[in-house]
């Protein structure tokens, strides 16, 4: 795991939620539309530290979706390491991706899922596909990982057997699409 990059993230979580207390302060810090305020604060230097151009939508989208689950899986975890985290797991890019190795978790049924290994075929990429519900055990892995089965997930394994899981189809395209552009 790049600690320096979840440092970074960290930080800048971090100055964002002081920012953000700042400018609420008159409110205590009440803001019903915090993610726009926070998807405004975060884009630049989200961009610069991911290497990944974010859109404001794009970061609304994610800063929400990072609080559901810290709420949901780590609530007594420190919130800015944790939004670091999630954002490392679906945008950061692997420091040696030629040497990883990728499985997809998914399901013959799931309509992302078949984007993923459309994308996967195009892209000719060796991908091992891992169906949940045709084997238990991929399907076991993939709840103690992630803590549910939601399917697409794309397992990155590095060399030195560091796990990223990384959810979302569009995510996961967007990712090999990359990788397949640095072959």
């Amino acid at each position: 795991m790049n600690t320096e990059l979840r440092n970074s993230l960290t930080g800048i979580f971090l100055e964002s939620g002081r920012a953000h207390h700042t400018a609420f302060i008159a409110t205590d810090g009440a803001d019903p539309e915090w993610p726009i305020w926070y998807a405004e604060y975060l884009q630049e230097p989200l961009t610069l530290a991911l290497e990944t151009p974010f859109t404001k939508s794009q970061l609304v989208y994610c800063v929400m979706n990072a609080d559901f689950e810290h709420s949901a899986r780590a609530p007594e975890s420190d919130w800015a390491e944790f939004y670091a985290g999630q954002f490392i797991e679906r945008y950061a890019s692997s420091p040696a991706p030629s040497t990883d190795k990728l499985a997809l978790y998914h399901s013959h049924t799931c309509p992302y899922c078949a984007l993923v290994r459309t994308a996967i075929d195009r892209l000719g990429l060796d991908v091992e596909l891992r169906e949940i519900f045709e084997d238990p055990k991929y399907r076991n892995e993939l709840v103690d990982a992630r803590g549910r089965a939601t399917v697409p997930v794309l397992r990155i394994t590095s060399p030195d057997g560091d796990d990223r899981w990384m959810p979302e189809s569009q995510d996961i395209v967007r990712y090999l699409g990359a990788l397949s552009s640095r072959s």
